[in-house]
């Protein structure tokens, strides 16, 4: 098996995780001590949100470069931790928004990544506003599928994730269409040869560096 040597972004990757995870342990330790439930239910059910990303690579056997895994650990501090047991929803109107634009961010540059990577291996031969289009597309229906999520935890169990109902719905699939609309832009300038974006250069180099049963000819 090839062992592919950390890089900075990996080693920084690798201590966020573990930093949030035991920040999560401690949380449930103190919950269990003073026996608040509530909070223990909370941290643990967050702790396993944390996991998730890594499941989800090991059953379909593929790794996602790890600046990714950052910003998917740092979505979930700031939305789980921060905005639901921190109630930063509550204190600052702009937090739905600034959690659905980057979501719109993170999904859009991953289908970026993905599609764009496996087209130029694979010689599939999309053009790169079909590759542009696809990362656009997939983040706009994620943003719709969350959003249908939500209305059906608030119908079926009567909390309130759609604060403002009709209203915080189109204000999260504006701007999650907006940011991704940015990043499908940027990608197909970066497959134009009119700019060079870092991040997917970075990104597709490791994904090809950790995936090459992907790309066997």
């Amino acid at each position: 098996m090839k062992i592919v040597e950390m890089d900075r972004v990996d080693k920084f990757a690798f201590w966020v995780s573990s930093i949030f995870r035991l920040m999560l342990v401690v949380g449930c330790i103190v919950a269990m001590l003073t026996g608040n439930w509530m909070h223990l239910g909370f941290f643990i059910y967050v702790l396993l949100v944390t996991f998730l990303p890594s499941m989800v690579e090991k059953k379909y056997r593929f790794e996602f470069p790890n600046e990714f895994e950052v910003l998917i650990m740092f979505y979930i501090y700031t939305s789980l931790f921060l905005g639901e047991y921190r109630e930063y929803f509550e204190i600052f109107w702009w937090w739905d928004v600034f959690l659905h634009t980057l979501l719109g961010t993170i999904i859009a540059s991953l289908g970026f990544i993905l599609v764009y990577v496996l087209n130029s291996e694979h010689k599939v031969n999309l053009s790169p506003f079909f590759v542009a289009l696809f990362s656009f597309s997939i983040a706009v229906a994620f943003g719709a599928i969350w959003e249908i999520f939500e209305y059906a935890m608030d119908a079926l169990f009567g909390i309130n994730m759609q604060t403002s109902g009709l209203v915080d719905t189109m204000w999260d699939l504006i701007v999650e269409t907006l940011s991704a609309l940015l990043i499908s832009t940027l990608g197909y300038l970066y497959l134009k040869k009119e700019i060079h974006v870092h991040l997917f250069e970075n990104a597709e180099k490791k994904f090809i560096e950790r995936n090459p049963r992907l790309f066997r000819k």
